[in-house]
């Protein structure tokens, strides 16, 4: 089965958006609004009430870049080593074909200076222990290619404007560990942007932004939130509200970022913006998941080895 959403373990920025999106009823289709309320108390607020708040196709304009999330990663063939060990099939939102671009030098210089630092925040939240004690909250499981995503819930990184100043350099939306474990480590970021359309984002145009469609959000018992059937599947609101969940029709736009040593991916694999990452494997060392329908029952870990 062809997984089309890995950002199971992104969904906490759908809830951010179904937070912050939806209840303002102005000309900014951004919604950003005041996000001094913290992620919390906005959750329980709509995800007990099921108002979302999503994008009308007018509001949430695709127009400026065909959207395509089958593009096996830049690559229109893919070697028949990743087919076997399912890296090949690992997807991430609905984004442009990736096509990593050379850069003049000034731009380049200006790309550098901001991933630098997003290098600084990795030094700053080194393990899942770190990050907790920050205010980050898991969001969904461990998936290959993604890791597991821990989330600010306080209002922080939701980036209204889309632009990526030093304020939102240090306060990504999600951190990205090796497990939940508390001593898992940093393995990337996952930055928000609360506009309607994809946004400027980082110098250069090799940030290819996505978004996410049929997300299903449920809260767990750990200060966490879970997406019992990952994003992008064609899940009806039945199966959502049978997991005591509620459906999330559109997210807004996010980006992952692969800045950590060790964790550096090839232009090839999509450079440093690319969508699933090869180094962040299943235990066996392969990228195969479990089948949709099995991940309400694994809220941790949906590789196919993953312990039940």
């Amino acid at each position: 089965m062809r997984m089309r959403a890995l950002a199971a373990t992104t969904f906490a920025a759908a809830l951010v958006f179904a937070a912050c999106g939806g209840d303002d009823d102005t000309d900014d289709p951004g919604g950003g609004g005041d996000t001094s309320t913290t992620l919390d108390e906005h959750a329980s607020e709509h995800v007990e009430s099921g108002d979302h708040g999503e994008h009308s196709d007018d509001e949430m304009d695709h127009s400026d870049h065909e959207m395509d999330h089958d593009d096996d990663h830049g690559d229109a063939q893919a070697s028949a080593a990743d087919v076997a060990s399912g890296f090949a099939e690992l997807k991430n939102g609905h984004h442009a074909a990736i096509e990593v671009a050379e850069l003049d030098a000034a731009t380049q210089a200006e790309l550098d200076s901001q991933l630098a630092i997003t290098r600084e925040v990795a030094e700053q939240y080194p393990t899942v222990a770190d990050a907790t004690a920050a205010g980050y909250r898991r969001a969904g499981p461990f998936a290959p290619g993604l890791g597991v995503h821990y989330t600010l819930q306080n209002g922080k990184g939701l980036n209204p404007d889309g632009l990526m100043d030093e304020e939102d350099l240090r306060n990504p939306l999600s951190i990205i560990y090796s497990s939940h474990e508390p001593d898992g480590h940093i393995v990337g970021f996952m930055y928000y942007a609360m506009t309607g359309e994809a946004p400027e984002g980082f110098a250069g145009g090799n940030d290819y932004w996505h978004y996410h469609t049929a997300v299903c959000i449920t809260r767990s018992d750990d200060g966490g939130i879970d997406a019992p059937y990952g994003a992008d599947q064609d899940v009806s609101e039945e199966q959502c509200s049978a997991v005591g969940g509620s459906l999330l029709k559109q997210t807004q736009y996010m980006v992952h970022v692969w800045t950590v040593p060790g964790y550096e991916m090839t232009d090839e694999d999509g450079g440093v913006f690319g969508e699933a990452n090869r180094k962040v494997a299943c235990p066996d060392g392969n990228y195969h998941i479990l089948p949709i329908d099995d991940w309400p029952k694994y809220r941790y870990n949906v590789c196919a080895d993953a312990p039940s």
